[in-house]
């Protein structure tokens, strides 16, 4: 997303947001309703929680980043898996 610019605090000269990020805004929030939908409906034996919010849809050159927070949370989370029965041992 890009950085607002200092409009000296006049909300009449906050620039509208671009059509790209309006569509992307509305992609996760369906993204994020369905998830909790489905986890309602059939909810897992355990998740994984990721600290990804700083993360934007389109960051793909951000993928190591991402990836060594998706194993850093899977490693913390194991041995509460192995003790359900359902992490590797």
């Amino acid at each position: 997303m890009r950085k607002a610019p200092d409009v000296g605090g006049d909300p009449a000269r906050v620039p509208a947001p671009w059509l790209l990020e309006v569509v992307l805004a509305s992609v996760n929030l369906m993204q994020v309703r369905i998830t909790r939908s489905r986890m309602a409906g059939a909810p897992p034996e355990a998740v994984i929680v990721s600290q990804l919010a700083h993360l934007g849809l389109m960051d793909f050159y951000r993928a190591e980043e991402a990836i060594a927070e998706g194993q850093r949370a899977a490693e913390k989370t194991l041995p509460f898996l192995q003790q359900l029965g359902l992490g590797a041992a």
